[in-house]
């Protein structure tokens, strides 16, 4: 090896490794959110996140309160896997579990949404049904922690694609707003925020990352075709696991 490549080897080493030292990994957290639907808030959803070197669990754990408590008892608990790899966020596996009643009689409902590698597909195990993999896929629950990474890694975020049960779809970029606010019942004054606006054939999703916390998500709020809205709003800052 001449001495040339000797140091076309040696730059093109320290650039790979600049590189990777500067992506920015999500950190393991735990936060709530109120969440609201239907004109009144329904209960409380708790995520959390944790990780085993680069393979991460993200859950959201879901339950009504108050009134709609007296109303309904039904609660759901969902888990995705994930994978991160420097400045990548890889989706795998989507799992959610739903507790109903019906008639007086408890019910437990498994949704499931696995990445197939061999194949290059997303399936749903349910129905059998199959759509195609494609990078930068999430879930609704995914979604807002998929754009925190891409905002901490100076990611475009144009190319993003929300997985359902029922359909794929792509997610069209409407508008980026750097000075955005969002009001907090536990802030004192409304924090800045950036906001995210997506919209798509199913859905409008709007996400508001707060810069005071790292661009966590401090509010979700999705609506579907069917004009129906459900919005998550944090409920008191996000705490390190």
């Amino acid at each position: 090896m001449n001495i040339f490549t000797k140091r076309f080897a040696l730059y093109l080493s320290l650039i790979l490794f600049s590189s990777s030292s500067l992506a920015q990994s999500l950190s393991p957290f735990k936060a709530e959110f109120e969440v609201e639907a239907l004109g009144m808030v329904l209960g409380k959803a708790k995520h959390a996140m944790d990780c085993q070197q680069n393979h991460c669990t993200l859950t959201s754990d879901a339950k009504p309160s108050g009134l709609a408590a007296m109303l309904s008892s039904d609660a759901s608990f969902e888990e995705v896997t994930l994978v991160q790899n420097g400045a990548e966020l890889k989706w795998l596996k989507y799992k959610k579990t739903e507790h109903t009643k019906k008639n007086g009689e408890p019910r437990t409902k498994i949704k499931t949404l696995t990445l197939n590698e061999t194949n290059n597909t997303i399936v749903y195990q349910k129905n059998k049904r199959q759509w195609p993999a494609k990078a930068n896929t999430y879930d609704s629950i995914s979604l807002a922690y998929a754009i925190q990474h891409a905002e901490l890694n100076e990611k475009k975020v144009d190319n993003f694609v929300l997985q359902d049960t029922h359909f794929q779809a792509p997610l069209k970029l409407k508008s980026r707003t750097d000075n955005s606010s969002v009001e907090l019942n536990f802030a004192d004054y409304k924090l800045d925020a950036v906001k995210y606006q997506f919209t798509s054939s199913h859905a409008q999703v709007d996400i508001w990352l707060l810069p005071k916390y790292n661009f966590f998500p401090g509010k979700i709020k999705i609506l579907n075709k069917k004009k129906q809205t459900i919005q998550l709003t944090l409920a008191e800052p996000p705490k390190n696991r």
